[in-house]
């Protein structure tokens, strides 16, 4: 029993064993002379000392805040606003995607009409976090490096190719109009 939880995940409450085992260490507790996990994370044994800890498991929670540069997903366009799953925080991939909002105001230098001129849905974008006092972050896309990095056809689903000033489809040849960051679809923009 004892040897098989070094290294295990366990989560609060968990027992790991009695006091006559072993005595409760750091991200444990002893309720009536059983030790139980304090914490989500990996119970350790230092079987010199006779001790059981819990080490935790994750950093500090990583959140969108003012200021954050973000990359995310375009889940759904609407005429003037479009939502955004953000799935990396100043570098640091999200275990699950945030929510964002992109409002077409914070989209570009230029006045743009429409949102599906900014981006589309299945979009990965880059942006800036410029306003959290809502439930869903705001976010923009002016700025150069700024916009879609990576786009895709609203009628096939190909990727869309950039030639020159133009934006066509790598497969059905479709042409189509995005707020595009300076590197879009540059090898290295989009993590795997």
């Amino acid at each position: 029993m004892i040897k098989k939880l070094d290294g295990t995940f366990v989560v609060p409450g968990e027992k790991l064993g009695v006091v006559e085992e072993f005595d409760p260490g750091r991200g444990t507790v002893e309720v009536d002379g059983i030790v139980y996990s304090a914490q989500t994370g990996k119970a350790a044994l230092d079987p010199k000392r006779h001790v059981v800890t819990v080490k935790p498991m994750t950093g500090p929670v990583v959140v969108p805040e003012e200021g954050s540069s973000i990359i995310g997903v375009v889940e759904k366009v609407q005429e003037k606003m479009a939502i955004v799953n953000i799935i990396v925080v100043d570098g640091k991939k999200m275990p699950l995607p945030f929510t964002g909002m992109l409002h077409i105001s914070n989209s570009s230098p230029r006045f743009e009409r429409i949102m599906g001129d900014v981006c589309k849905p299945n979009d990965i974008i880059r942006a800036k976090v410029i306003d959290t006092s809502q439930r869903i972050p705001k976010l923009t896309t002016v700025g150069r490096d700024l916009g879609v990095i990576k786009a895709y056809c609203s009628r096939c689903g190909g990727e869309l190719v950039l030639s020159g000033h133009i934006l066509r489809c790598s497969v059905c040849r479709n042409v189509e109009r995005r707020r595009l960051a300076e590197e879009f679809q540059s090898e290295n923009t989009v993590p795997s």
